[in-house]
C-alpha cells in the first residue's frame, strides 16, 4: 500500500537546495542538502562547506552569497562556474555579459561613465525583462556589501517568477522604488526628477525606501557594520523589501508554496520538490502558473516522512510506475514481498511514499531518483568527456574569511 494523495498540512520547511541541471543523472539536481541555519519567512540563511548562503523558497537554485570585501578580477571569476551574477563591485572591471561563460556583472563603477549607466537594481530589473534564464539549473549571487541597491537587486533576481508572473504586475508594482532607488544610489538625493514619477507616486515611493533604508543607517550608525553576520542581515532585508515592495496578502500566497529543490527532466521539463499546506491538486494548479507547461512532477512532502508524486505532464517517456520501482529498490524502509507489503506505489500519474513506515529516502534523495527514471538520457561518450574535463576544472575560487557577528 502507498501513500494516499490526501490533502493534509505539511510541517514547515526543512531545507532549501539549488536543483537543475542536465548533468547524468541529472546529478546537480539532488546533491546534499544544506541545512538551514534558522526556519523564519520566506528566506533562510543555509551553511555548507563553513560557508554561508541565503536561499529562498520560491527560488531554491538560487544563492545570495553575502561575502565581506569580495573582489573578482578577470582572470579570478573563471573560477566561479557558470551562471554566476557579481552585483555592485564585486568585479572589479567594467559590467559585463558573458551569455558562453553565463557569468553576469551587473555595477555601476568601474569601466562605465556612471553619469548615464543604471543602478545595480534597474539592471537586475533590465535583465529580468531580457530573459535571463534564472528558472534553469543552479545560479549563484555574490555581494560584498549588502546596501540597498545590491539588495533590491539580489531581491528581484530572487523573484524572477512571481515578479514577472500576471503581465509583470508585481513588477510593475515595484520598479517606483527600484527606479528612485538607482536614481539616488546613481545621483543623490537632488536628483529625484530623474525618475519621472508624478509626484504622489514618487511620495510613496520616497517613504519605501525611507523605511528600506532605516535598518542600514541604524547599523551604520552604531558603528557595527564592519562585524554583523551580513547573511543574516540580507536573509531580514529580503523581508522587509518584501513587506513593502509587495501587496497585502502576497507573501501569505507565496509561502503556501515552499519549494525545496528541482531537477530537469526529460524535454526541459522540471520535477519540483516542495512542501505545503495545501493539498497535492492545489499545489499543481499553483505550479502551472507559476512553471506553465514546463512542469513534469511534483514531490509534495506531506509528513516527516511521507510524500505524495503527481505527474504532470503525460508525454513524458516514462510515467510514476517506472519511478515507483526504483523507489522500492532504492528505499530502506520499502518491502515488496511478503504478505504485507510496504511498497512505494499508485497510479501512472499519482501515488506515494509506503503507507506502513512512510520513506526511509530524504526529499532529496527521491528527487534524485525521479531525475535519473525521467530526466534526460546522457550518451556514454559525453559521460567519459565530462569525466575528463572534470579532471581540469579550475580549482574553487579563495574567498574572504566567512563573515561573522
Amino acid at each position: 500500500m502507498s501513500e494516499a494523495a490526501e490533502e493534509r498540512p505539511s510541517p514547515p520547511a526543512g531545507v532549501l537546495h539549488a536543483g537543475g541541471g542536465s548533468g547524468e543523472a541529472n546529478a546537480e539536481a539532488a546533491e546534499a542538502s544544506p541545512e538551514p541555519a534558522r526556519d523564519r519567512g520566506r528566506y533562510r540563511v543555509v551553511e555548507r562547506e563553513g560557508r554561508r548562503f541565503v536561499c529562498s523558497g520560491n527560488a531554491p537554485n538560487i544563492e545570495l552569497h553575502v561575502e565581506r570585501g569580495l573582489s573578482v578580477d578577470a582572470g579570478g571569476r573563471k573560477k566561479f562556474g557558470a551562471q554566476a551574477v557579481f552585483l555592485d563591485g564585486v568585479y572589479t572591471g567594467a559590467p559585463f555579459c558573458d551569455n558562453e561563460a553565463r557569468q553576469y556583472s551587473l555595477d555601476h563603477h568601474a569601466g562605465c561613465v556612471r553619469t548615464f549607466t543604471l543602478a545595480t537594481c534597474e539592471q537586475a530589473a533590465v535583465m529580468l525583462l531580457q530573459g535571463l534564464p534564472l528558472s534553469t539549473g543552479r545560479w549563484t549571487l555574490w555581494v560584498n556589501d549588502p546596501d540597498l541597491d545590491s539588495m533590491l537587486a539580489a531581491w528581484v533576481l530572487m523573484n524572477h517568477v512571481e515578479l514577472l508572473r500576471d503581465d509583470r504586475a508585481l513588477l510593475r508594482q515595484a520598479m517606483p522604488a527600484i527606479r528612485l532607488e538607482g536614481v539616488i544610489d546613481g545621483h543623490g538625493t537632488d536628483r529625484e526628477i530623474l525618475t519621472a514619477l508624478p509626484e504622489d507616486a514618487l511620495e510613496a515611493a520616497r517613504s519605501q525606501v525611507d523605511r528600506l533604508m532605516a535598518a542600514e543607517r541604524e547599523v551604520k550608525t552604531s558603528g557595527q557594520w564592519s562585524r554583523i553576520d551580513f547573511a543574516e542581515y540580507a536573509s531580514e532585508h529580503l523581508e522587509r523589501i518584501d513587506e513593502e515592495l509587495l501587496p497585502h496578502g502576497a507573501v501569505d500566497e507565496l509561502m503556501e508554496l515552499e519549494e525545496l529543490g528541482r531537477a530537469t527532466l526529460f524535454n526541459d521539463r522540471i520535477a519540483v520538490l516542495l512542501e505545503s499546506s495545501l493539498g497535492i491538486y492545489a499545489v499543481e494548479e499553483r505550479l502551472k502558473e507559476r512553471y506553465g507547461g514546463a512542469l513534469g512532477v511534483i514531490v509534495l512532502r506531506i509528513g516527516p516522512d511521507r510524500y505524495t508524486l503527481r505527474l504532470v505532464d503525460a508525454f513524458l517517456p516514462k510515467n510514476l510506475e517506472a519511478v515507483f520501482k526504483a523507489l522500492n529498490r532504492a528505499d530502506p524502509e520499502a518491502r515488496t514481498r511478503g504478505k504485507k507489503p510496504n511498497q512505494w506505489g499508485g497510479s501512472t500519474d499519482i501515488g506515494g511514499s509506503p503507507r506502513e513506515s512512510g520513506s526511509g529516502l530524504s526529499g532529496q534523495e527521491i528527487l534524485e531518483v525521479v531525475a535519473k527514471v525521467l530526466g534526460p538520457k546522457v550518451p556514454w561518450w559525453r559521460r567519459l568527456w565530462r569525466a575528463f574535463v572534470a579532471l581540469f576544472k579550475p580549482s574553487r575560487p579563495r574567498l574572504p574569511p566567512p563573515s561573522g557577528g
